[in-house]
Parts: C-alpha cells; structure tokens; sequence
C-alpha cells in the first residue's frame, strides 16, 4: 500500500506583464518556488485546477526531466485558458500524471496574456 500526500498549490500572475512563470505556494512549502521537483520514484497527479482573473489567460503546466541542468528543456503538458474576466473550475476524473524516476524531473506552470492582468490558478495536487 502506497501513501499519499495531498496539497493544494497557488500561485498568480504578476500584474505587470504578459508572460512569466508562475510563482507557486502552498501551506507546506517554505516560501514560493518557480518549479515542483517530483521527489524520486514518486508520481504526482493533478486532480484539479482553478482558474481566475481580470483578463483572457492561458496556464500552461510544464514538465522537465532534468532541473538540475543550467538551462532545462520544459515541455508542454496541459493547457486552460481563461477565455475573459471571470472563474472556471476544472475536476479531471483522471488526472494528469507526472512521474520521477531519477528525482530531477519537476513542473512549472507558465502564463501568458494579451495585456497585463492579475490572474491566479489553484492545482489539487497529490504526491505518491
């Protein structure tokens, strides 16, 4: 039997620009983080996501095999757009599954916009 951990991650646009990574948070990280290593020989499914804010936003998960190099190759994995001003939420019946095998793959969430808005995005995120 397996266990797992489950939390919640935020994170927001900066207001300011266009595009950018996303600075993630959550109640057990220590301060923000630009990315999520998976610890090794775990997997992380993203259950859920919410999105809102003032202007039309694409997120954009992205997934590394290798963070620890000095510039990684990030990969587009999944994608929700906020179409204008407003809130959707999205519940996957089956989730997006990342995996670590050497312990140096991790993911990011990116955004970009037409003109500069605050915009935030919630993941349900469980690590086994």
């Amino acid at each position: 039997m397996s266990v797992s951990e489950l939390l919640i991650v935020r994170g927001s646009t900066d207001g300011t620009n266009t595009s950018g990574v996303v600075s993630l948070d959550s109640d057990l990280f220590y301060s923000s983080v630009s990315y999520f290593r998976i610890p090794k020989g775990a997997k992380v499914r993203i259950w859920w996501k919410k999105v809102s804010g003032e202007a039309e936003t694409l997120f954009t998960v992205q997934y590394t095999y290798d963070v620890t190099v000095a510039s990684p190759v990030w990969k587009d994995v999944e994608h929700e757009k906020l179409s204008a001003k407003g809130e959707i939420s999205i519940e996957k019946r089956r989730p997006l599954i990342l995996r670590s095998f050497r312990g140096t793959e991790a993911f990011r969430i990116t955004w970009t916009q037409p003109t500069a808005a605050l915009a935030y995005v919630e993941l349900g995120v469980e690590i086994e």
